[in-house]
């Protein structure tokens, strides 16, 4: 198999790169939505009414915030509502998860994950990475929802190049030595983590929350990042729940030094797991229904 040159793989980044502006943005009432709580002269009032202009996104909101995960299992009828009950942070939280629940809930046919498989994985890493934070920083918490939440969303931008390249994938990866992001580097010349990077910035996500996701398959490359770590490690933990994808589960691996980087054991692991899928049946049963 021939590996893709530097040359090559930078003039598919720069194709990928001018695609960007053709891909499914974040809902325009979450852009909107996360510029009024940015503004310090904004108030709850002003979230509420922007909020409240598209009938889809109410409907989600109000699904999700009603989960016995929030505490207010069925005690929330309004927006209005809502806002006056929850804090930034939260709120902050809920409304990306329903801005990018369309996008990740997509079928990819590239690598191969049935419709939702890429958003339960997202949604399971997301609540993983909070747990981390909550025990390790918890000035982290809501970034680190963020990013555990939109770690792989590089894989929607780079399916139709794998899907194009689905021989060469499955060449590379059928003995088994190799992960998906082994074969991205080497028939790509890049990985879905340095592409995400680019739609999370179209996205409005915070740089410290770029950063993590940027390397959250390599930690040790970020220059310290706490947030960084704490995704790696929950995205390794969520695949060891059976949240993940089957066909490189197996080969993910904890970089090493990752878990003393945070002071944590593998001892720590069956008390987060059991609430890692607690929280996805109990959001699976509230959100999808």
């Amino acid at each position: 198999m021939q590996k893709a040159s530097e040359q090559d793989a930078q003039q598919l980044k720069n194709r990928i790169l001018k695609s960007l502006d053709d891909l499914p943005p974040m809902h325009e009432v979450v852009m909107k939505a996360q510029e009024i709580m940015a503004d310090p002269n904004s108030d709850m009032e002003d979230l509420a009414v922007i909020i409240e202009t598209d009938q889809s996104i109410v409907i989600r909101f109000l699904k999700l915030i009603n989960s016995a995960h929030y505490g207010l299992s069925g005690k929330v009828s309004s927006i209005r509502q809502a806002c006056s009950l929850l804090g930034l942070r939260t709120l902050q939280e809920v409304i990306i998860t329903v801005g990018v629940s369309n996008v990740l809930g997509r079928k990819l046919k590239g690598y191969g994950f049935v419709s939702g498989e890429l958003w339960l994985h997202s949604i399971a890493t997301g609540f993983c990475s909070r747990i981390l934070a909550e025990r390790k920083n918890p000035e982290l918490v809501n970034d680190a929802y963020v990013g555990g939440l939109l770690h792989d969303a590089g894989k929607i931008i780079l399916d139709q190049y794998v899907l194009e390249r689905k021989d060469a994938f499955k060449n590379l990866m059928k003995d088994g030595t190799k992960t998906v992001i082994d074969a991205e580097k080497a028939i790509l010349g890049f990985d879905h983590a340095e592409i995400a990077s680019d739609i999370c910035r179209k996205w409005h996500i915070p740089e410290n929350v770029i950063l993590a996701i940027q390397y959250h398959h390599y930690p040790s490359h970020s220059e310290g990042s706490e947030l960084a770590y704490i995704v790696h490690i929950a995205d390794y933990l969520v695949r060891l729940c059976g949240l993940g994808y089957e066909n490189d589960d197996l080969m993910v691996e904890l970089e090493e030094g990752g878990l003393d980087y945070l002071g944590f054991t593998q001892e720590n692991f069956s008390d987060i797991s059991f609430q890692v899928l607690e929280y996805v049946q109990e959001f699976n049963s509230t959100y999808h229904k």
